[in-house]
């Protein structure tokens, strides 16, 4: 029950919270979403922070970005402590860096790439290259 609640209560303080800051440079954004959330079978409890820069030059079609999803809080975290961010440089437990672009074609195409570096294994991970549609 103590889960319940408390999944609640971050729901509906911080669920799916997002924020745009336009920096100094033109084109270029910091694009911040945070979540909580409660997994259900699971029963662990989780707050996540995922910061993204994001640079469009001249207001155009193509647009790069990186960012890396961070864990604030999991109940159960591997770490030993339910308050993951502070164990996040710690080995096993480093970040993700996702890094990709992508092209606006017209009429909702999207052409992308994108691929990831785990700074745990100091590995890239699989390069995708694809076409979204969006309706």
């Amino acid at each position: 029950m103590r889960m319940i609640i408390t999944s609640l209560v971050m729901g509906i303080c911080c669920s799916t919270s997002a924020m745009a800051l336009d920096l100094p440079v033109p084109g270029l954004e910091l694009n911040t979403e945070v979540k909580a959330f409660h997994k259900v079978e699971a029963e662990t409890n989780h707050v996540t922070i995922e910061p993204e820069l994001r640079y469009t030059p001249a207001a155009g079609p193509l647009s790069v970005w990186a960012e890396v999803p961070l864990t604030v809080y999991e109940t159960g975290h591997a770490s030993g402590s339910d308050f993951a961010i502070q164990n996040v440089w710690e080995d096993g437990h480093k970040p993700t860096l996702e890094l990709g672009a992508d092209i606006a074609l017209g009429g909702g195409v999207t052409a992308y790439g994108e691929t990831t570096w785990n700074f745990n294994t100091e590995d890239r991970g699989e390069v995708e290259v694809g076409v979204s549609f969006n309706f």
